[in-house]
């Protein structure tokens, strides 16, 4: 196990962005046609289903895998249960080992715990985006009228 798996990757900064460009420019290309409203508004609301099925998606990837962290610090943590210092005196080898085990459960830990992290903003950051543009919409417009809110 490495700091530097590439398994964070999984739902980067980039692949929420890209998620959001790429359905902007659908949305951009679709809404923008000679459609009546009803249709766009019914378009629009199933690009906005499918921007959440592909987060819920990602969001499930990412647990998945912190998962699969948790269950590599179990095995390690049965690895490290060899270890006893009360048993006598421990080896060099065996002292090495343990301090290997301790980094990799160390390192698990990490990446599980940027994981969840990733799963977490996957699942709520589009929501407190939402709530935060319509908190912020009355706002924009007391600033239209020029009136101060």
């Amino acid at each position: 196990m490495r700091a530097n798996d590439p398994t964070p990757r999984i739902a980067s900064p980039q692949a929420d962005e890209e998620i959001r460009n790429a359905l902007l420019r659908i949305r951009g290309a679709i809404l923008g046609s000679a459609i009546d409203c009803h249709c766009r508004d019914r378009v629009d609301a199933a690009l906005r289903h499918v921007e959440q099925e592909e987060r819920a998606r990602i969001a499930e990837r990412l647990l998945a895998a912190a998962c699969k962290q948790r269950r590599q610090i179990e095995a390690l943590l049965l690895l490290l249960g060899d270890f006893n210092p009360d048993d006598g005196r421990p080896d060099d080898g065996m002292i090495a080992e343990a301090s290997l085990l301790f980094g990799d459960i160390a390192a698990a830990a990490e990446l599980g715990a940027n994981l969840l992290r990733q799963a977490r903003q996957f699942r709520f950051a589009p929501e407190a985006r939402e709530n935060s543009n319509s908190a912020a919409a009355p706002h924009r417009s007391t600033e239209a009228d020029g009136s101060k809110a």
